[in-house]
């Protein structure tokens, strides 16, 4: 499937990782300032993943962010994992938000019928507008776990189960979450790209030469799902922060700009 409408994304690349979570946490936490002054509180999508631990660290440290007044939601969980396992996406992303944010953390539960509970989170997310996603990338282009070759900007859902690329599996033993690609779940539950896409602000924070590929077929290739990142081109608010490493392969006309150190 081919979308051709394209925003111009802005991207910004940093030499070192901690400069571009640093960029993209106080990106993320200007856009939830705004929408509580708007109207007094603030919805956010995490991922969860090695390359949003320092923006999410930052983020913990914005100033003046107040987090009572923000409810937040992560956007995928493995199957099969039991609640409190180290590389269970909830508890990982629980573990990185600072305490004054759990009231308000709502995590994704896979221990009872899956049918039951795609549909409450479908719920949730959809009580009223998403304000920010601070989404990563796959080495393999995918957002959230929505898949090459299977994605959709069209999904009617909301969040849905999902088959896990071998790709993506071997990426989570390769970035340490798990021991051995016997390990890592094969299936998940995840928000789908149009659910990802319907929020008002987009903060794309990629970390790592492993993403460098994914990064310029994301920003440079056509629009369609075999690269799902691809798709965020397609919306009109979407920030990209970058280190060094995972810039490298990108066109200088699409490096965008390098972030104060």
């Amino acid at each position: 499937m081919d979308v051709t409408h394209s925003s111009p994304p802005s991207v910004f690349t940093a030499d070192r990782e901690t400069d571009a979570g640093r960029e993209a946490a106080a990106h993320a936490a200007a856009a939830l300032r705004e929408a509580i002054a708007e109207r007094g509180s603030a919805r956010v999508v995490f991922a969860s993943a090695p390359s949003q631990q320092e923006m999410l660290a930052h983020l913990a440290q914005e100033p003046g962010l107040d987090w009572s007044r923000i409810r937040s939601f992560h956007m995928d969980e493995y199957l099969g994992l039991p609640a409190d396992h180290p590389a269970g996406f909830g508890l990982w992303l629980q573990a990185r938000l600072p305490e004054a944010a759990h009231a308000g953390f709502e995590r994704i539960h896979t221990d009872g019928a899956l049918d039951d509970e795609a549909a409450r989170y479908a719920r949730l997310i959809d009580e009223a507008p998403i304000d920010v996603v601070c989404l990563g990338i796959g080495v393999n282009g995918h957002i959230a776990f929505n898949e090459p070759g299977v994605a959709s900007s069209t999904d009617p859902e909301i969040v849905r189960v999902v088959t896990l690329d071998v790709a993506s599996r071997q990426q989570q033993v390769d970035e340490g979450l798990f021991e051995a690609l016997s390990d890592v779940p094969t299936h998940a539950l995840s928000l789908t790209v149009p659910a990802l896409l319907s929020a008002r602000t987009l903060i794309c924070t990629v970390i790592g030469e492993h993403k460098a590929a994914a990064v310029a077929r994301a920003l440079g290739g056509g629009i369609d799902d075999s690269s799902p990142a691809s798709f965020l081109r397609t919306h009109a608010n979407v920030s990209w922060f970058l280190d060094a490493p995972a810039a490298n392969a990108l066109d200088d006309t699409i490096r965008g700009d390098s972030l104060p150190l």
